[in-house]
């Protein structure tokens, strides 16, 4: 969560961030990063997959704004591929809804993946060699 949020800074300076609790009145020009689904997936024994699921909430003033936003974090996030090491699956948005207070909101899922490596056994090294010929 902490690339992800990391990355819609980057995207949007202005913009108010937050991991995993959306408040109840979220200011103007937010944004916040809530961790959805996980599931974990041996594909060797040298490593697993890592799928996650993540909702993206937007806030703003209107609904034409959290829409455009949310379109250019689409379009940044599909010419990259990449949220630092966060392989991303597919995102995709719903359609901006009014809130109680008159802000607009839109919900966003991006689906990702991110492969680890499995701690191996070590073994000492080799440290001398002796050759005998015959």
């Amino acid at each position: 969560m902490v690339a992800i949020e990391a990355y819609i800074k980057a995207l949007f300076p202005t913009a108010t961030t937050g991991k995993q609790d959306v408040p109840a009145q979220p200011p103007v020009n937010s944004f916040y990063v809530r961790m959805i689904d996980e599931d974990r997936e041996t594909e060797t024994r040298y490593h697993y997959r890592v799928d996650r699921a993540y909702q993206i909430v937007h806030v703003d003033k209107r609904p034409d704004t959290v829409l455009a936003n949310m379109d250019a974090l689409s379009t940044a996030i599909y010419q990259s591929e990449l949220i630092g090491h966060i392989r991303v699956n597919a995102f995709s948005i719903s359609q901006p809804a009014k809130t109680d207070n008159g802000l607009f909101v839109i919900i966003g899922v991006l689906d990702t993946s991110v492969r680890e490596a499995r701690v191996q056994a070590q073994y000492p090294k080799i440290n001398n060699v002796g050759i005998r010929k015959v």
